[in-house]
């Protein structure tokens, strides 16, 4: 079975998804999904 988890809150859409391949309880492989959420760190640091 292939799991979808994340994003968990509309606000943290992007941040991170993890896909999930599991055989009953077990892991069988784990992918992260590494989004990009824009938060303004170049003007911050100005």
């Amino acid at each position: 079975m292939v799991l979808n988890m994340g994003p968990q809150h509309p606000s943290t859409h992007g941040v991170l998804r993890v896909m999930l391949e599991l055989d009953g309880e077990t892991v069988l492989r784990l992918k992260p999904v590494i989004g990009y959420l824009h938060t303004g760190m170049e003007k911050t640091g100005e």
